[in-house]
C-alpha cells in the first residue's frame, strides 16, 4: 500500500511535460503539456495536487511527466524563478500571442512583422535559460531582447517599458516626477532609434566621432608573376599627391600566394579624422614591387595566376621556400642570392564614394594595376589617377572596403570578428584629430624623394639603389628600427626600387624610423648609394659609389625640420676610406645649405658636387619638438636676457609641441613667476603666458590633454606662493578694465582696449587660474600656519567681481565667461572659503545683473551652480534656491529661456528628491511658493501640441508629490493672507480635471503607463489635501463652485480610462496592482466623505451630481459601488426635505415641516436621463443593477417616509436599466426587430415615466431604424407619437418638444404641421394613403377654422383629392400576417419564450418570411409543426422558432360597409389594416359524427384566435401576442361560414359586372361553374347529405338554428345565382353559349330543388340596373380593354383576376407565386374569325404551341384565387373548361389589347388615310403608353398595327387584330424586388402598370414553354400560369386589306 507523504518545499510546483489523459480511472488528474502544476503529496511514483489554473479539481499523476522547478510566490500564485528578463518576455509571448491570433484572423499587415519578432523573442529565451551564454553574451542577448520588446509593444499599440541603460525595468517609484518624464523620452528615443536600426546588427553605442578607421582585407590579385613582391597598400591623397597613411606590406609568392599571411590579409588604417575623409579624392593605392633579377624574363613557367587568399594554401614546404628568396631587410639572404628591388606596376582604387555610401559597396572591390614599364612607381600612379595612356587593363587585385567608427579599443570591442587581436594596424602619418594623452608616440617618416647623380667614368646612366640605415655617434647600425609597414617585421637596413638606367631616379619611397627617445639625439641617418649591374657577376663586384647622412637632432636640441631636405653626396674611395672609422663622414656637411659653396673632404670622402639626394621629413612625435621657441622657454635661466622673447614667441608655438611638453613648460613658467627679479615686466607675461597654455588644452582637439592639467594641477604644482602673485595679476588686470576709458569726441567708446580684450580672457579661463591660486594656497597652509588673510582678499577678489558685472563699459564678453565659470570657482572656492559667505557672494553677483543682460549666460549659470557640490549643502541651498527660483519666474512670466528654465527645475526636483543632501523640507515650500502656480499657469497656457507641454506637467507633479500637510497649510495660508486661495483652488481642479479629461488631448502618451499611473497618484495625494482645504476654508461660508468643481474633478479623476483596470488583460492589471494599487477606492471614499461634509448645502447639487456620481458608481468594482450607491439615497433625502421656498435654506425645513418640498422629482428625472445616456455609453451592468436595487431598497425599506415613494422609484429605475442594457445589448444585432423592439420598449417606458425629452429622443431613434430598412408606414405611425404630445397652439415650444428634424420650428403649431407633412409623405410612400387623408382632414380643419389660410387649404386638398385617387387606381399589395413564436432561452429574454404578430413585407410568402427569420436568427430551428412544445424545449438553452400565417379579423367599425355597393380597394384595406385580432385554423376529423371519416360531418376546425398588444399596423411591424383563445369549429358551422362566404362572392361578383362592363367575364364564369354544375366537390348536396337529414337534428338538436341558417342561405342562393347568370347571358361571347346553356340547365334543376325542398327567397338586385361605367371602376383606365375578353385559354379563364382577395372583404390566402403568376393572362384573341371551324382553333393551337415567349406581360390585370363554394364543389370539371376554353379560339393570332379611350359608338365608319395618319401623329394619351413606355422594340409596330385604339371585339375581322405586337422581354431575374419602386413612368394608373410587369415577371419560375392553363385546387384555390406563345407583331411596312365593317353583337361594342 502506498503511503502519500507531504512534499519537500523545493518540489512543491512542476511543469507537464507530456500529455496525460487517463479520465477512464479513478482520482487521475488530467494534464496537458505545459500545465502548470502545484503538489501536495507524493509518494514513490505519483503526485497529488491540482492544476494552477483548475484549482477546484485534485487528482495524482506520475512523476515521470511532471519537470520540477524553482518557483517564487507572488501574489499568491506560484510562478517559475526566472531572471527578470526571462519573466519578461515569458509575459510578452503570452500577452503578444492572443494579438497576433486576432491579427492573423483580420489579415493585419503587421502579423508578418510581430511574428517575426516572437520567433527571435524566443530564440532568445531560450538562449538566456540554457545557461550557456558569457556575461557579455548574457548582456548583448538582453538588450537585443529589450529593444524587440519595445519595439513590438510600440507596433502593438501596447503600454512602453521604461528602461534603464543595461535594460533592466526601471523602479519608478525611486525617482522623482521629472526624471520619470526624462526616462519615458529617453525609451521613446531609444525606440524610434531602435525601428530605425531594425536590420542593423551593429552596436548602439555611442561611437567617438573624431575617430574613423577603414578595414582593408585582401582577397585575391590577378596579374602574371614570375618571381616574389611586395605589395605596398596605402591610403593616399590625390588632391594633394601625397601619401596619408603608413604602408601595409603583402609578400605575395611567385606561386600567387600571400606569403605568411595566408589566414591574416587584413588591415585597419586608423586615426584618420573627418578632414581626411573629406578629402576631395582619397585614394587605396598598392604599389608592387618585385623581388629578383634586373630584368623580367619570361619563361616556360610563366604564367596568369589567378589565386583566392580564401581557397588557397601553402604547404609548409613551400611556404618556406618562398621565404628564402626575400630576408627581412627586402636584399639577399642567407642564400646571397642575386635580389634586387624592381619597380612592377601600381594599382588603385578611389574610395570617396565608398566612405560616403558604404551600404552600397558591399563585397569585393577590384583595383585596376597596370604594370609600369619604363616609368616610375609614382609616375605610374599619377597616370593611373589621370586614367592617361594607360591602354588596356588586363590584371586587377580584388580587396574587401569596410569604413568603422570609433576609436581603436571601441572597434575591438565591437567587430572582434573583423578586428582580432593579430590584424596589422597603419596608423596616419601625422596626429589624429584628437591627441589623447596616453598616446606616447616617437615615429619619423622618411620619404626619399629622388637624386641626381653623374656618370663618372660610366658612358651610360647608373641603376642606382639607396641603402638607408640608422646609426649611432659611432657609426655603428641600430639594428631594428625601420619599418617598410604595417604587416612585415622591422628591418636593419631599408633598399630603395632600383630605376634601369636613371641617373635621376624619383623614387618618393616612404619607410619609418622608431628610434628610442634617450637614443635619438646620439643617432643619425645614413644614406649608401650603390650601383646595380643587370649582370649578376658583375653585380656581386660592385661597391657603393657614395654617401651621405642627415643628423635626427640638431645642434640647438631640436629635432630634425619637418620638410624636404637635400643632401650633399660624398663619393667614396675605397682605396683611401677607412672603415674601422665609421663615423668620420660626421665631420662633413650633411646638406647642400651646409656647404656655403666649399668641397669638403675627409679620408676617403670627397664632396661630388653635381650629385645630391632629396629626402623628406615628417616627424609624429610626442616627447621631441622641432620649436627653438620651445626649448628656449625650457632653458630660460641659462638664457635669462631671451626671456622676454621667449615669453612673446610661446604663442607661435603649434599646439602640437605645446601639449606634448605641458608640464615643463607650466614648471618653467611658474618658476619664472616666483622667482623673476622684475615683477612689473614678467608677472603680467608669464600669467598670459599661463592663459595662453589653458586656452591651448582647451581647444577641441586637445581637450584631452585637460586631464592632464588637472593631474598636473593636483599632483605635480609644487608653487606655494604663486597664489599671491596670480591674484596680484588678476586683481590689476580687472582694475584696469574697469577703469574709466577715454571716450571719442562722439561720446562712444574707442576700439575694444588691450585691458578689455585681456580681461576678456583672463575670464574665460579664470576657473583654471583659481585652481592654481587654490591649490597653492592650500599647499602654503599645509607648509606655513601663518595666515596672510587669505579670505579677506578672496573676499575682495569677488568684490571686484560685482564691480566688474556693475561696471558701465561694456564688458559683456568678460561678465558672460565670469557666469560660465562661476559655478567652477565657487565649486573649488569651498576649499578655502566659508560656503555661506560664498553662497551670499554668488546671489550678489546674481543680483547685480540688470533685467534683460546676459539672461542666457545668466540662466546657465544657474543651471550649473544647480549640479554643484555647494547647492547641496542645506544652509547654501537656503540662500541660492530663493533667487534661482526667482530667476526662474521671471523669466517664465516673460516667457524667455523657457527650455533653460524648465531644465533648472527638473534638476531642482531631481536633486531634492535625493537622500543625500539634507533635509529639503524648507527648500520644498520655497519652491512651492515661488514657482508651483506660475508652473501652472504656464502648463495650461501651452499649446498641447508643443514639446514643452509635458515637462511643465511633469514639473507640476513633481512639486506636488514633495508636498505634504504642511506645506499645504503653509502655502494656504499664504495664500489665504493674499486672497488668492480660491482662485488657486480653482486652477488646481481645474489642471487636474484637464490632465485626465479624455476631451482634452492627453499631456502624456496613451502608452506611457507608468506616467500616467504616477500621475495619478499624485493627484490623488494632491485631491486629498485639497479636500482638507476645501472643508477648511471654503464650507463656512460656502462656495458652491468650489465644492461643484471638486466633485467634478475628482470624479473625472476616477472614472478616467487609466484607471480601470478591468479594462486591462492580466498581465498589464498585475503590473499596474503591484506598483500602483488600486487607487480608485481611496478616491471614492474622500468623494463620499466630502458628500457627506456638504450638510444643508447637499440639496444644491442634486440634479447637478446625479450624473458624475452615476458614472462613477458605476465602475466594475465591488467596494467602490458599495461606497458610492448610498449617496443616491441620500440626495433622495436631501431633495425631499429641502424647501419648496427658495428663500428658504435646507436647514430652515427642519423647523417647518408644511416648507418639505415632498418629493424627488429632480433627482428622478435626472437619474433617468443619466441613466439612459451612461449606460448607452457602455457602462453598468447586470450585477451593477442587482446591487443598486438591493442597497437602494434595503435603505429604503429603513426610512419611515420614503418607503413608499423610494420603493416605487427604486424598482421602476431598476426596470429602466433592466430595459437599457437590454437595448445596448441588443442594438448591434443584426436582426432590425430586436432593435425596433427594444427601442420601443424604452419608448414605451418614458411614456409611462412622462419623460418627454427621452420619449422624444427614442421616438427618432425607432423613426431612423424604420426608414433605414424602409419602413415608410411604420415611421409614420412613430412619427405620430410626436405630434400626440403637441398642440395646435402658437405656444413657445419647450426644449423638451424641440425636435432635430426641423430646428427652425418654434411653436407647437409649426412643429406639428411640419410633423404633418413628414408623415403624410411617410404614409404616401407605405401606401397607406388612408392615413394619410386623415392626417389631411385635420390639418384642413386648421387651415380652414383657425388659421384660414385658404392657399395652403388649397393645396392641402389637391394633395387629398391625389391620395383618393390613389386608393382606386394603385394598385398595392396586403400584406400577411404570420404567428411567430420563440422558443428557447437561447434567445434574447425580450423575445424567450413569446409569440409574436409580425406583419410581413410587401409580395412576402410564408417561406420567404421563414427565411429571412432564420437569418436573423442563424442558430435558431424552425419547428415543423404547430403544436405547442414542451418544457424540454421551453427550458432548452437552444432557439427554436415556429412559423405559421394567420388571417386578420377586420375592426368592427368597418361594418358600416356591409350590404353596400362600394368600390373593392375601398373596403380591401380595412380587412388588412388597422387590424388588432387575428385568426388560423386547424382542421381535423373527429368520428364521433358517425359514418366514414372521410363524411362532411367528421371536418372539424381548431380556431385560434389572437390578439395583439397594439394594432397593425403600427410603430412597429410585429407586436407580441397579449391574449389567446383557442375554440373548435363544428362541421355544421363550417358549412354555414363556406355558404355565408360564397353566397357574398357571388353578390360581389354581381355588383362588380353590374358596375363595369368591361371587367372580364372569365371570374363569373368558373363561379358560377363551380356553384351550379359542382363536378368533383358535389357542392351543397354533400352538406344537404349531412346535416339537412332528420338523423341529424335527432342527434343533435342544439343545431336547430344552425340547420335553419343553412337552409335560408341554401335558399338565398337561388336568386342570387338568377341574376348572375342573367348577367353572364348578357355578357358572355358567342363562345360561351354552350357553357351558358349548360349552366341554366343545371340551374334549372338546382332551383326547382331548393325552392322545393327550402323555400323561394328573393333578393335586393336587379339584373335591368346595369350601367356601363367607364374609369369609375376599381381598377385603372389602361385596363378597360382586358376585361373584356372572353378567350377561355388566356389567363383568365379561369379566375380572371376577380379572386377572393381582390373583391371579397376576407384577406387573400393564396400563395405570392400563384399571385404574381396569374397576372399573365389575357394572350388569347376576343375577335371572332369569319371561319370558326374548330380546325382552324386546333391549328391556331399548334401554332401558338410551337412558339415561346417569356410570361411577363405588362398589360395584362392581377389574378389572384378565389374560394368558391363547399369542398365538394370547390374543384370545377378541367375537361369542360378546357372544351370550353378551346371552342372560344376564334383566330390563329392573339391581337394586342388596347386602352378604352373613346366614347362607345353602335358602329365605326371607315377612316381615310389622312386621317389615320393625323391620328397616328397624336401625342400618347395617358392611357395608352408609348412605344418606350412597353419598351416595344420598335416604335412603329406599335403604332401601324392597329389603325384604331379601341377595346376589341369577338366580331373584329381586321389583319391587324390577328398579329399582336411582340410581347416586351423578360428583363431582370426571378427573385429580383429592387426596381419595384423604381420604374420613371408611373403617372396615374401607370404606376399599376409598373407594378404589375415586374410583379409577373418576378413571380415566372423558368422560360419552359407550355400553352395549357394548369388550374390546381386545394384548400386554399389557386390559379398558376406559365409561359405563353405569341408571334411578333405584323411588320408596319406590308400593306394591310382594308378593314371591313364589324358585325355587332349584344355583346360587342364599336369605337370610331
Amino acid at each position: 500500500m502506498s503511503v502519500w507523504s507531504d512534499c519537500n518545499a523545493k518540489q512543491a510546483f512542476g511543469i507537464a511535460k507530456c500529455n496525460f489523459d487517463q479520465e477512464n480511472k479513478p482520482h487521475r488528474l488530467n494534464l496537458d503539456v505545459g500545465d502548470a502544476v502545484i503538489i501536495l503529496k507524493e509518494t514513490t511514483h505519483w503526485y497529488y495536487g491540482y492544476r494552477q489554473k483548475a484549482k477546484e479539481t485534485r487528482g495524482i499523476f506520475p512523476k515521470t511527466y511532471i519537470h520540477l522547478c524553482e518557483y517564487n510566490i507572488v501574489n499568491g500564485e506560484f510562478c517559475i524563478q526566472r531572471t527578470d528578463i526571462v519573466e519578461e518576455i515569458t509575459k510578452v509571448l503570452l500577452e503578444w500571442g492572443s494579438i497576433a491570433k486576432s491579427y492573423f484572423l483580420s489579415t493585419n499587415p503587421s502579423f508578418s512583422k510581430i511574428r517575426r519578432k516572437m520567433n527571435e523573442l524566443n530564440n532568445n529565451r531560450a538562449a538566456l535559460i540554457s545557461g550557456n551564454l558569457p556575461l557579455d553574451e548574457v548582456r548583448k542577448v538582453k538588450l537585443l531582447a529589450t529593444n524587440q520588446i519595445d519595439t513590438g509593444n510600440k507596433l502593438l499599440g501596447l503600454d512602453m517599458v521604461v528602461r534603464d541603460e543595461s535594460g533592466d525595468i526601471l523602479d519608478t517609484n525611486a525617482i522623482c516626477t521629472t526624471e520619470l518624464y526624462e526616462q519615458h523620452v529617453h525609451a521613446v528615443q531609444r525606440i524610434e532609434k531602435a525601428n530605425r536600426l531594425t536590420s542593423d546588427r551593429g552596436t548602439t553605442r555611442t561611437l567617438n566621432k573624431y575617430s574613423h578607421n577603414i578595414l582593408l582585407h585582401v582577397n585575391a590579385f590577378v596579374c602574371k608573376f614570375q618571381e616574389d613582391s611586395d605589395l605596398l597598400f596605402c591610403l593616399f591623397d590625390g588632391e594633394n599627391h601625397k601619401p596619408i597613411s603608413e604602408n601595409y606590406v603583402v609578400k605575395w609568392s611567385r606561386t600567387g600566394a600571400a606569403l605568411e599571411q595566408i589566414d591574416n590579409n587584413r588591415v585597419l588604417f586608423t586615426d584618420l579624422s573627418k578632414s581626411d575623409l573629406a578629402i576631395s579624392k582619397m585614394y587605396l593605392v598598392c604599389y608592387a614591387i618585385r623581388i629578383g633579377s634586373m630584368e623580367f624574363k619570361e619563361s616556360v613557367e610563366s604564367k596568369r595566376t589567378s589565386i583566392s587568399m580564401a581557397n588557397t594554401m601553402l604547404n609548409a614546404s613551400s611556404r618556406k621556400a618562398s621565404q628564402l628568396s626575400v630576408s627581412s631587410s627586402g636584399s639577399s639572404g642567407s642564400t646571397g642570392e642575386y635580389v634586387i628591388r624592381r619597380p612592377f606596376g601600381v594599382a588603385c582604387k578611389d574610395l570617396t564614394p565608398i566612405i560616403n555610401n558604404a551600404d552600397d559597396f558591399r563585397g569585393n572591390l577590384d583595383l585596376p594595376f597596370i604594370m609600369c614599364d619604363k616609368d616610375t612607381l609614382d609616375g605610374t600612379l599619377r597616370k593611373l589617377i589621370s586614367n592617361k595612356d594607360i591602354g588596356k587593363i588586363d590584371s586587377k587585385m580584388a580587396v574587401t572596403i569596410e569604413v568603422l567608427r570609433g576609436d581603436i579599443k571601441q572597434i575591438k570591442e565591437d567587430f572582434p570578428r573583423l578586428v582580432h587581436t593579430n590584424v596589422p594596424v597603419a596608423r596616419k602619418m601625422g596626429f589624429p584629430e584628437v591627441i589623447l594623452p596616453g598616446d606616447v608616440r616617437n615615429d619619423l617618416y622618411l620619404t626619399i624623394c629622388g637624386g641626381e647623380f653623374s656618370r663618372i667614368a660610366k658612358t651610360s646612366e647608373k641603376n642606382v639603389e639607396v641603402s638607408v640605415c640608422v646609426a649611432n655617434e659611432q657609426g655603428y647600425l641600430v639594428p631594428g628600427v625601420l619599418s617598410i609597414g604595417a604587416g612585415h617585421p622591422p628591418i636593419d637596413e631599408y633598399k630603395s626600387v632600383v630605376y634601369y638606367h636613371d641617373d635621376k631616379p624619383k623614387w618618393q619611397e616612404t619607410f619609418k624610423i622608431h628610434v628610442p627617445i634617450e637614443d635619438f639625439k646620439q643617432c643619425h641617418l645614413r644614406f649608401v648609394l650603390k650601383h646595380r649591374s643587370s649582370n649578376e657577376q658583375k653585380d656581386r663586384s660592385e661597391k657603393p659609389f657614395g654617401l651621405a647622412y642627415m643628423r635626427l637632432m640638431q645642434a640647438n636640441g631640436t629635432t630634425i625640420p619637418q620638410g624636404q631636405h637635400t643632401l650633399a653626396v660624398y663619393k667614396i674611395d675605397h682605396k683611401k676610406y677607412d672603415k674601422t672609422v665609421a663615423n668620420c663622414y660626421l665631420e662633413l656637411p650633411s646638406t647642400v645649405a651646409d656647404l656655403q659653396g666649399t668641397k669638403p673632404s675627409i679620408g676617403g670622402l670627397s664632396l661630388l658636387p653635381k650629385d645630391h639626394l632629396s629626402i623628406g621629413v615628417n616627424l609624429c612625435s610626442t616627447k621631441l619638438t622641432q620649436s627653438v621657441s620651445l626649448l628656449g622657454l625650457l632653458n630660460w635661466s641659462a638664457h635669462k636676457e631671451t626671456l622676454e622673447q621667449s615669453l612673446k614667441a610661446l604663442t607661435l608655438v603649434p599646439g602640437e609641441e605645446v601639449v606634448k611638453f605641458l608640464q615643463d613648460i607650466l614648471d618653467a613658467l611658474f618658476n619664472i613667476l616666483v622667482e623673476n627679479d622684475d615683477p612689473e615686466k614678467y608677472d603680467q607675461l608669464v600669467f598670459m603666458s599661463i592663459i595662453y597654455l589653458i586656452e591651448t588644452v582647451s581647444d577641441l582637439k586637445y581637450q584631452h590633454f585637460l586631464t592632464v592639467l588637472d593631474v598636473y594641477i593636483n599632483e605635480s604644482f609644487s608653487f606655494t606662493l604663486a597664489y599671491t602673485k596670480l591674484m596680484d595679476v588678476l586683481q590689476k588686470n580687472i582694475r584696469e578694465a574697469i577703469s574709466p576709458k577715454e571716450k571719442s569726441a562722439d561720446g562712444n567708446n574707442l576700439e575694444e582696449s588691450l585691458e578689455v580684450r585681456r580681461l576678456y580672457k583672463t575670464t574665460r579661463y579664470l576657473h583654471y587660474v583659481m585652481k592654481f591660486v587654490i591649490r597653492s594656497r592650500l599647499l602654503y597652509t599645509e607648509m606655513n600656519c601663518t595666515d596672510l588673510d587669505f579670505a579677506s582678499r578672496l573676499q575682495e577678489l569677488l568684490r571686484m567681481f560685482i564691480d566688474m558685472i556693475g561696471c558701465p563699459s561694456n564688458l559683456l564678453k568678460s561678465e558672460g565667461a565670469l557666469l560660465k565659470n562661476l559655478h567652477i570657482i565657487a565649486t573649488d572656492l569651498m576649499q578655502v572659503f566659508d560656503q555661506e559667505p560664498l553662497s551670499v557672494s554668488i546671489v550678489e553677483i546674481l543680483e547685480k545683473f540688470p533685467p534683460r543682460r546676459l539672461t542666457q549666460s545668466k540662466m546657465g549659470c544657474i543651471k550649473d551652480f544647480v549640479d554643484t557640490k555647494l547647492f547641496t549643502l542645506p544652509k547654501c541651498r537656503a540662500i541660492l534656491l530663493p533667487v534661482f527660483c526667482k530667476h526662474i519666474k521671471d523669466h517664465l512670466e516673460s516667457k524667455e529661456e523657457i527650455t533653460e528654465c524648465i531644465n533648472i527645475m527638473n534638476n531642482i526636483l531631481k536633486l531634492l528628491f535625493r537622500s543625500d543632501v539634507g533635509a529639503t523640507h524648507n527648500d520644498i515650500r520655497d519652491v512651492m511658493i515661488i514657482l508651483l502656480r506660475t508652473v501652472m499657469k504656464a502648463a495650461q497656457a501651452l499649446d498641447r501640441d508643443t514639446g514643452l507641454v509635458g515637462k511643465f506637467f511633469a514639473i507640476m507633479l513633481g512639486i506636488l508629490q514633495r508636498m505634504d500637510a504642511q506645506h499645504y497649510e503653509y502655502f494656504v495660508k499664504d495664500l489665504h493672507q493674499h486672497g488668492e486661495l480660491k482662485v488657486f483652488v480653482t486652477e488646481i481642479l481645474l489642471t487636474f480635471e484637464q490632465l485626465v479629461s479624455p476631451i482634452q488631448k492627453a499631456v502624456f502618451p496613451r502608452d506611457w503607463m507608468d506616467m500616467i499611473m504616477h500621475q495619478n497618484t499624485v493627484i490623488l495625494g494632491a485631491l486629498q489635501h485639497l479636500a482638507v482645504v476645501i472643508t477648511d476654508y471654503f464650507l463656512c461660508p460656502f462656495e458652491k463652485q468650489i465644492w461643484s468643481n471638486f466633485f467634478q474633478c475628482s470624479i473625472a479623476f476616477l472614472v478616467q480610462s487609466p484607471l480601470q483596470l478591468n479594462d486591462f488583460n492580466d498581465n498589464k492589471r498585475q503590473i499596474v496592482f503591484a506598483r500602483y494599487r488600486d487607487i480608485r477606492k481611496d478616491t471614492a471614499k474622500e468623494i463620499r466623505k466630502m458628500w457627506f461634509q456638504l450638510g444643508q448645502h447637499k440639496p444644491k447639487f442634486v440634479p447637478q451630481l446625479v450624473e458624475p456620481i452615476l458614472e462613477m458608481s458605476m465602475i466594475p468594482e465591488m467596494e467602490l459601488r458599495r461606497e458610492t450607491i448610498p449617496i443616491f439615497f441620500d440626495m433622495m433625502q436631501c431633495e425631499y426635505y429641502s424647501s419648496r421656498l427658495e428663500l428658504e435654506s435646507y436647514g430652515d425645513t427642519k423647523y417647518n415641516n408644511a416648507h418639505h418640498k415632498g418629493n424627488f422629482s429632480d433627482f428622478k428625472t435626472a437619474m433617468i436621463e443619466k441613466l439612459d445616456i451612461l449606460i448607452g455609453a457602455g457602462k453598468g451592468d447586470a450585477e451593477y443593477k442587482k446591487l443598486f436595487e438591493e442597497i437602494m431598497l434595503e435603505r429604503c425599506a429603513a426610512h419611515s417616509t420614503l418607503n413608499v415613494d423610494g420603493t416605487a422609484f427604486v424598482q421602476m429605475v431598476t426596470r429602466l436599466m433592466d430595459k437599457l442594457l437590454e437595448y445596448r445589448f441588443i442594438i448591434q444585432d443584426e436582426s432590425k426587430e430586436n432593435r425596433m423592439a427594444c427601442t420601443f420598449s424604452l419608448l414605451q417606458f418614458y411614456s409611462d415615466v412622462d419623460l418627454k425629452e427621452m420619449y422624444i429622443r427614442y421616438v427618432y431613434k425607432l423613426c431612423a431604424l424604420h426608414m433605414e430598412f424602409e419602413n415608410y408606414t411604420e415611421a409614420a405611425f412613430t412619427l405620430k407619437l410626436h405630434t400626440n404630445l403637441l398642440r395646435w397652439t402658437d405656444t413657445e415650444l419647450s426644449p423638451q418638444l424641440r425636435s432635430s428634424r426641423h430646428h427652425q420650428c418654434r411653436t407647437h403649431r409649426q412643429l406639428k404641421e411640419a410633423l404633418y407633412f413628414d408623415i403624410m409623405d411617410y404614409f404616401d410612400k407605405g401606401k397607406q394613403w388612408e392615413c394619410a387623408i386623415d392626417m389631411c382632414k385635420v390639418l384642413a380643419r386648421q387651415y380652414e377654422e383657425e388659421i384660414y389660410d385658404y392657399i395652403k387649404l388649397a393645396e392641402l386638398l389637391k394633395r387629398m383629392a391625389l391620395f383618393f385617387e390613389k386608393i382606386l387606381k394603385e394598385l398595392r399589395h396586403s400584406s400577411e400576417y404570420f404567428r411567430v413564436c420563440f422558443y428557447g432561452r437561447g434567445f434574447p429574454r425580450l423575445l424567450q419564450n413569446k409569440v409574436y404578430i409580425f406583419r410581413g413585407k410587401e409580395y412576402e410568402r410564408h417561406s420567404d418570411f421563414c427565411t429571412r427569420m432564420l437569418v436573423q436568427h442563424p442558430q435558431a430551428e424552425l419547428m415543423q409543426t404547430l403544436e405547442a412544445p414542451g418544457e424540454d424545449i421551453t427550458n432548452s438553452d437552444g432557439q427554436y422558432i415556429q412559423v405559421n400565417k394567420v388571417e386578420p379579423i377586420m375592426n368592427p367599425d368597418c361594418a358600416k360597409f356591409n350590404d353596400k355597393i362600394i368600390s373593392n380597394e375601398i373596403v380591401k384595406y380595412f380587412t388588412a389594416n388597422n387590424v388588432q385580432k387575428f385568426q388560423f385554423s386547424r382542421p381535423f376529423r373527429d368520428s364521433s359524427g358517425g359514418g366514414h371519416m372521410d363524411d362532411v360531418r367528421n371536418l372539424w376546425l381548431e380556431r385560434t384566435e389572437l390578439l395583439a398588444s397594439f394594432p397593425l399596423p403600427g410603430v412597429l411591424r410585429w407586436f407580441p401576442v397579449v391574449e389567446t383563445n383557442t375554440f373548435k369549429i363544428s362541421p355544421l358551422e363550417r358549412a354555414v361560414e363556406i355558404m355565408r362566404d360564397t353566397n357574398r362572392d357571388v353578390r360581389q361578383l354581381v355588383i362588380l359586372h353590374r358596375s363595369d362592363e368591361t371587367l372580364h367575364i372569365n371570374p363569373l364564369t368558373m363561379k358560377l361553374n363551380g356553384i351550379v354544375d359542382p363536378a368533383v366537390m358535389g357542392g351543397f348536396a354533400k352538406y344537404e347529405e349531412a346535416f339537412l337529414v332528420e338523423e341529424y337534428l335527432e342527434q343533435n338538436p342544439d343545431d336547430k338554428e344552425l340547420v335553419e341558417e343553412l337552409k335560408d342561405l341554401i335558399a338565398l342562393q337561388i336568386p342570387l345565382l338568377e341574376i348572375a347568370i342573367q348577367l353572364h347571358r348578357q355578357r358572355a361571347p358567342e363562345s360561351l353559349k354552350a357553357l351558358q346553356e349548360h349552366l341554366e340547365k343545371c340551374f334549372s334543376d338546382m332551383k326547382r330543388h331548393v325552392e322545393t325542398q327550402y323555400g323561394e327567397k328573393t333578393c335586393d338586385l336587379k339584373i335591368d340596373s346595369v350601367v356601363m361605367r367607364r374609369t369609375n371602376s376599381f381598377l385603372p383606365a389602361g385596363f378597360d380593354g382586358s376585361y373584356n375578353r372572353h378567350s377561355e385559354t388566356s389567363m383568365g379563364s379561369s379566375d380572371s383576376g376577380l379572386s377572393k382577395s381582390t373583391f371579397l372583404p376576407r384577406p387573400q390566402t393564396n400563395s405570392i407565386k400563384s399571385t404574381l403568376a396569374s397576372l399573365s393572362f389575357n394572350t388569347s384573341s376576343k375577335g371572332k374569325d369569319k371561319d370558326k371551324t374548330p380546325a382552324k382553333r386546333r391549328s391556331m393551337k399548334k401554332d401558338r404551341d410551337a412558339l415561346s415567349l417569356p410570361s411577363s406581360q405588362w398589360y395584362t390585370p392581377p389574378l389572384t384565387t378565389i374560394t368558391s363554394t363547399p369542398e365538394k364543389e370547390i374543384n370545377t370539371s378541367i375537361a369542360s373548361l378546357a372544351s370550353a376554353s378551346n371552342s372560344s379560339l376564334s383566330g390563329p393570332k392573339t391581337p394586342d389589347p388596347h386602352v378604352l379611350t373613346e366614347e362607345l359608338t353602335p358602329k365605326r365608319p371607315l377612316r381615310s388615310e389622312k386621317e389615320k395618319e393625323r391620328r397616328l401623329s397624336r401625342p400618347s394619351s395617358i392611357a395608352t403608353p408609348t412605344a418606350s413606355i412597353k419598351n416595344f422594340p420598335d416604335t412603329r409596330s406599335l403604332s401601324e398595327s392597329s389603325n384604331r385604339n379601341s377595346v376589341e371585339t369577338t366580331d373584329s375581322t381586321s389583319e391587324e387584330d390577328i398579329r399582336p405586337p411582340p410581347l416586351p422581354a423578360k428583363s431582370r431575374d426571378s427573385t429580383d424586388f429592387s426596381s419595384l419602386h423604381s420604374m420613371d413612368w408611373a403617372p396615374n394608373g401607370y404606376a399599376l402598370l409598373s407594378q404589375m410587369s415586374n410583379t409577373s415577371s418576378s413571380s415566372m419560375s423558368t422560360t419552359t414553354t407550355l400553352t395549357k392553363t394548369s388550374i390546381t385546387n386545394t384548400t386554399y384555390e389557386y390559379l398558376q400560369a406559365t409561359n405563353f406563345s405569341v408571334v411578333n407583331a405584323i411588320d408596319g411596312s406590308k400593306p394591310r386589306p382594308p378593314t371591313p365593317p364589324p358585325k355587332p353583337s349584344r355583346h360587342s361594342k364599336h369605337i370610331p
